[in-house]
């Protein structure tokens, strides 16, 4: 899912939920919609360095409720 797409979807309140899962592999952040990743247009995995980063990108799309997944384990 792309930035465009999530915005599209956020717009008609089609979102359920938002996460920022912290990616190990990566050492950074991912940002999960209902479920699927924000995606690159190459549709790779958008990664973020900092949750400060990933908050930004989100403030700007108009999300303000979002929860934060620092292990994905159980």
């Amino acid at each position: 899912m792309t930035e465009r797409e999530i915005k599209l979807l956020l717009d008609a309140h089609a979102i359920k939920q938002i996460q920022v899962h912290y990616a190990v592999m990566s050492q950074g952040y991912m940002i999960v919609a209902d479920g699927k990743p924000l995606e690159t247009g190459k549709k790779e995995t958008r990664e973020f360095k900092t949750l400060d980063a990933t908050a930004k990108l989100l403030f700007k799309l108009g999300v303000a409720n979002f929860s934060v997944r620092l292990r994905t384990t159980a």
